[in-house]
């Protein structure tokens, strides 16, 4: 019984050491530091560096730089969104289902699609190039 009362004192305090150790530190959130995407009809591209958004397009006038306001990871890929007093644009990007540019004949590894002001919708591609006709007519040649 002595023994007991003498260990009672230091219970609380095991027990307090064991919760602070089991503590998880919250896993680190991932980004997308560097993306492309483009479109056609009308031309336009994505350009996602550096937290920054630059969409340019072959509307005249409806080119911008926006600061990255929030990146989701999704199931499906990611979600970017930039806004301003002027502009706003949201990139979709769906990382498990490849894209064709309709163009060059390139590979895509990701569809995208993005919701620009003064633009409206418009779907395109992604990613790493997956294949490149034009790169293997040279390498074959």
């Amino acid at each position: 019984m002595r023994k007991m009362l003498l260990a009672m004192p230091i219970l609380p305090l095991l027990l307090v050491a064991c919760g602070e150790a089991a503590e998880e530190q919250p896993a680190a959130e991932e980004e997308l530091t560097e993306y492309q995407a483009l479109g056609i009809e009308p031309g336009w591209t994505v350009d996602i560096r550096n937290n920054e958004i630059t969409f340019t397009s072959q509307e005249a006038g409806n080119d911008f730089s926006l600061p990255v306001q929030r990146m989701k990871k999704t199931s499906a890929g990611w979600e970017i969104k930039g806004f301003s007093d002027q502009h706003n644009i949201t990139v979709a990007i769906t990382s498990d289902k490849s894209c064709n540019d309709g163009m060059s004949d390139r590979e895509y590894a990701d569809t995208v699609k993005i919701s620009v002001s003064g633009s409206g919708h418009h779907d395109g591609c992604g990613g790493e190039i997956l294949s490149d006709p034009e790169t293997t007519e040279s390498e074959a040649t």
